[in-house]
């Protein structure tokens, strides 16, 4: 039976490559798995040879501080490639893209779950991709025709966070003891994300305490993230939640999150947001000269106009932040979660995990898939 290397290096890759695996495993008992992941794929019976808790890093300056762990993990995974069959790419694409190359060279077929977004960086990584991937499942619905036009084999197959996100009827509001409007902080999911939009989003709610008396906060924390990146927080008197996000943003009037998946979360659960993104500098100044897109939030995108605010680098001060939110809490967000509706609506239907499954065995079942002598599948 055939051996598929997975690779997903970041928390909601870990959890997306995850469902993926247990569907395909539902499909095809026999399938082995190894690769990069957390828990989730550790979950599922994935021998892990790298953990991505160790990789999960953006940003030019924040990738050079890791670059050891990388490059040791990409090290075990070059030289796990020579024993696979097959191999499974879900984001990350920083890491995936150059281990797809590897791939290439070795003969192997590609699966890409959850485009790599170089989308944003114009046409000049879309042929590398068209070379190296044999096969691509993407989630968002604009990008199955702009990867065909490059000559990728890509199927719209809907987001799975479709399957994953539920609204949560919830106390939280008694248990925090609120009356007035609660505001939560989605700081990001990475601790240099936490150290850089955290001190933002308190200042901010700070301002926003001023304005509208009684309004709280709560931070939901991503796990990974040490503790005491948020002892600021606690220190102010704001809630601090682990493992409770679904909750936290079912609960809040509106939430700040810092731009990524948790943006499609909220727009999932109808919560009004406004959208900040801070990098380095020398990050931020190398993208933009190079991202080619109009917006950062996935909302957004997916809409193809503004739909909720967003505020990047400098133009993310606590004084904008809190200008922003003002104007969604004096509405009561009314306007933004009828668009969210919309946003929600051309995600597809639940069921992604499964769909990305079956084209995934279709790659394995196809006539160009290499089989290895009798002894190795």
């Amino acid at each position: 039976m055939a051996k598929i290397f997975v690779s997903a290096g970041e928390s909601s890759g870990d959890l997306f490559a995850s469902l993926l695996v247990r569907h395909v495993l539902s499909l095809r008992p026999g399938l082995e798995f190894c690769g990069i992941g957390g828990k989730n794929l550790a979950r599922e019976g994935v021998k892990l040879l790298a953990r991505s808790e160790e990789l999960a890093v953006v940003g030019l300056w924040e990738v050079a501080r890791r670059l050891p762990a990388v490059l040791r993990a990409f090290g075990r995974a070059k030289e796990a490639l020579k024993d696979v069959d097959a191999v499974v790419l879900v984001d990350f694409p920083g890491f995936n893209l150059k281990l797809a190359g590897v791939a290439k060279r070795l003969g192997l077929p590609v699966f890409y779950y959850i485009a790599p977004q170089v989308w944003a960086w114009g046409a000049s990584r879309m042929g590398q991709i068209a070379e190296r991937v044999t096969k691509m499942a993407v989630v968002l619905p604009f990008e199955e025709p702009l990867f065909r036009k490059f000559g990728v084999d890509a199927t719209f197959v809907g987001h799975p966070l479709l399957d994953v996100v539920k609204c949560h009827k919830s106390n939280l509001r008694d248990e925090l003891g609120i009356e007035g409007s609660l505001v939560g902080l989605l700081p990001g999911s990475r601790t240099d994300e936490v150290r850089r939009h955290l001190p933002l989003f308190l200042e901010a709610l700070d301002i926003l305490r001023s304005k509208l008396p009684g309004t709280r906060g709560v931070v939901a924390a991503a796990e990974g993230v040490p503790k005491g990146t948020f002892r600021t927080a606690e220190g102010k008197g704001t809630p601090v939640l682990w493992g409770r996000t679904y909750e936290v943003i079912s609960s809040c009037d509106l939430v700040l999150v810092a731009s990524g998946t948790a943006t499609l979360e909220a727009t999932l659960l109808e919560t009004p947001m406004v959208v900040v993104y801070r990098t380095s500098w020398a990050s931020y100044s190398v993208a933009r000269r190079l991202v080619k897109v109009p917006h950062i939030a996935l909302p957004n995108l997916v809409a193809g106009r503004p739909v909720v605010p967003e505020l990047i680098q400098s133009s993310a001060s606590p004084e904008s932040i809190a200008e922003e939110a003002l104007k969604v809490l004096k509405d009561g967000g009314k306007r933004m979660r009828s668009e969210l509706r919309t946003v929600r609506e051309k995600l597809g239907e639940p069921g992604a995990s499964e769909r990305a499954a079956e084209h995934l065995l279709d790659m394995l079942d196809g006539p160009n898939f290499p089989r290895r002598p009798a002894g190795h599948l």
